[in-house]
């Protein structure tokens, strides 16, 4: 180990019980359950799996590694605990939204969200939204957007749930998750952190993963209360403290590291009026990084950015299933760096949302202006739908235009920055069908994608990089879902499957983009019997051009997982659980001369109390 707090941490772990008071009742009770109620009301024309917490710890403790193994979103690493970008639809991280409790928390120097600096621990549940979803969330939600959730449950008393995991190259994480509730009052709160040498050897060589190792500590916490029966408050927070250091490459070493750390916090006020629903949000956002090109060195480059934001939405509930709401949204933020100075940025919007429920159909249509004192932003939209043609058959429709906003970097960058960068503007269409049985769904999507004004990094005559808008961009595909849960007498049986093919062309070019798989597949097979339970998980990734003139290519590559688990005693408290990763200690790597771990061990032990 190579700091002494987590060691300290981990032992508070185990000595810390938080213990709350009892609160009076109510009569009237509606359970909060997420923050985040747009995710699911306004998706009647497009797909949303969510992921559950069982999914969330078997694939402990980065977020990476959820996507990758039960999803269509692929994941481009630079190493196990890396820096690691989503490619959702073939597009790039900074479009895809990441949304924490309803809020967009992408970076405001990069525009995107690092999956390995997010422990699933934190989190009740992962939804991925396929799709745009500008209007509602913003910048960046042009692939898809993929929803970290936590909610609050009533009258449930008090629960402690401890988890620690320890397993190849010195890895050892831990959790501790507390929540209490009355019928008027809950709260929760959690400890998370990983520590990792992270020295794993390169497979088919005699190198190892040199300058790898990371640490992390993260707290969480949130509490709601009824003032009466027709009011709620909710906050949430997040803290998270990282460091890990950037291995390099298998031809060249690296001596780097990069800190981070990010403070997030969620106010609420929720009030149901007869026929209106009020809803204000009030969120602040601190970011902050220092990047050190030599580890041993006290030279750094850093950033910093505040972001304020804050949201209104009324819901007015017109009759005959007729819904309408109005969002106002406001974004202040104040940033500065080593390589820029001090910046601010206001944004406002105004979004109009009509959605109907009628017996077998269902639509929606909505509007979004934002205005800015940076750029010129498009008037956004979205009409989607669906209808149940039987009991059993469902067909699903949506159109939209969505967008993404140039990131401090792209704008202000000391002599690259172009501060006359116009927002990326997306045109997108996709049709899904849908089977759902008792015990099964299939679905399957397809969809068509123009990204107009791409913002890219280019050299110019001078070989200077320079943000620009210079590029069109055509995407399509078809996505397949699947899932099956079964029970034969005390035999539990489950069984999920995605599949994704990705077709990305540069229209100036004709050539595919880069980092994208044409092929992606994923399946996970679960058993369950009394104490015991199972897991198999698969996962194939196509090849992947890695030059714009698609002349050089990465091999594509499958890997499987196995775990194990048992339960003691009576109520099932203590479970003790072992997995296997990479089972068939296969050789790949998603980012060309980086390669991923090979066969490597996870044990685990849970205790509720």
């Amino acid at each position: 180990m190579k700091n002494i707090r987590f060691y300290i941490f981990f032992i508070g772990l185990l000595c810390s019980t938080p213990v709350f008071s009892q609160n009076d009742s109510i009569t009237r009770l509606e359970e909060v359950v997420l923050s985040d109620v747009k995710l699911y009301q306004n998706t009647r024309g497009q797909e949303v799996s969510v992921l559950s917490d069982s999914l969330l710890t078997e694939n402990e403790p980065f977020l990476t590694s959820v996507l990758k193994f039960n999803s269509p979103v692929y994941i481009r690493e630079n190493g196990y605990g890396m820096v690691a970008s989503p490619s959702f639809r073939g597009t790039t991280a900074s479009q895809t939204a990441v949304v924490w409790n309803g809020i967009n928390i992408n970076s405001q120097f990069n525009g995107q969200t690092d999956f390995n600096t997010i422990n699933t621990s934190g989190y009740d549940n992962v939804a991925v939204r396929a799709g745009g979803g500008s209007v509602i969330y913003g910048s960046g939600a042009i692939g898809g957007s993929i929803h970290l959730n936590n909610r609050f449950e009533f009258g449930k008393g008090l629960r402690n749930k401890l988890r620690l995991n320890y397993g190849s190259f010195n890895t050892l994480s831990g959790d501790l998750s507390s929540g209490f509730s009355s019928e008027k009052f809950s709260v929760y709160a959690g400890l998370s952190g990983v520590t990792s040498d992270n020295d794993y050897k390169y497979p088919g060589t005699e190198k190892y993963n040199e300058n790898g190792d990371f640490h992390n500590l993260g707290f969480r916490g949130g509490s709601a209360y009824w003032l009466d029966k027709n009011n709620v408050l909710k906050f949430h927070t997040m803290y998270y403290e990282g460091e890990r250091a950037f291995s390099g490459t298998l031809t060249a070493p690296s001596n780097s590291k990069y800190q981070d750390v990010n403070n997030r916090n969620l106010l609420e006020w929720k009030g149901f009026f007869n026929k209106f629903t009020s809803d204000l949000k009030l969120a602040y956002l601190d970011e902050h990084y220092k990047y050190y090109e030599n580890r041993d060195s006290e030279n750094f480059e850093f950033g910093d950015a505040k972001t304020f934001i804050s949201r209104y939405d009324l819901n007015y509930n017109a009759g005959n299933g007729i819904q309408l709401n109005v969002i106002l949204d406001y974004r202040n933020t104040l940033g500065k760096g080593s390589n820029f100075d001090k910046r601010e940025r206001n944004t406002g919007a105004l979004a109009f949302l009509y959605s109907q429920d009628l017996d077998r159909f269902s639509y929606e249509a909505s509007l979004r202006k934002e205005l800015s004192d940076r750029y010129e932003s498009p008037l956004l939209f979205a009409l989607s739908g669906g209808y149940d043609l039987t009991s059993f058959y469902n067909i699903k429709f949506s159109i939209s235009k969505n967008y993404r906003i140039p990131a401090y970097n792209d704008l202000f960058w000391a002599g690259s920055g172009n501060p006359d960068l116009r927002p990326e503007t997306s045109w997108q269409g996709e049709l899904g069908q849908k089977f759902h049985f008792d015990n099964a769904e299939f679905g399957a999507i397809v969809y068509l994608m123009k990204i107009d004004d791409l913002l890219r990094w280019v050299p110019n005559n001078s070989g200077l990089w320079r943000p620009q808008n210079t590029e069109s961009v055509t995407n399509y595909g078809l996505e397949l879902r699947g899932n099956l849960d079964k029970d034969f007498g005390q035999h539990h049986f489950s069984l999920n499957s995605t599949y994704a093919y990705t077709r990305t062309r540069d229209d100036k070019l004709g050539k595919e983009l880069i980092y994208t798989p044409k092929h992606k597949a994923t399946a996970s097979l679960g058993y369950a019997l009394k104490h015991f339970s199972t897991f198999f998980q698969f996962l194939y990734n196509g090849p992947i051009y890695t030059s714009t003139d698609n002349a050089y290519k990465l091999d594509g590559y499958s890997i499987s997982n196995l775990g194990v688990a048992y339960a003691f005693g009576v109520k099932k408290k203590l479970k003790l659980g072992l997995e296997l990763r990479n089972l068939f200690d296969k050789k790949y790597q998603s980012l060309p001369s980086r390669p991923m771990p090979g066969r490597s061990i996870n044990s685990s032990l849970t205790f509720k109390f």
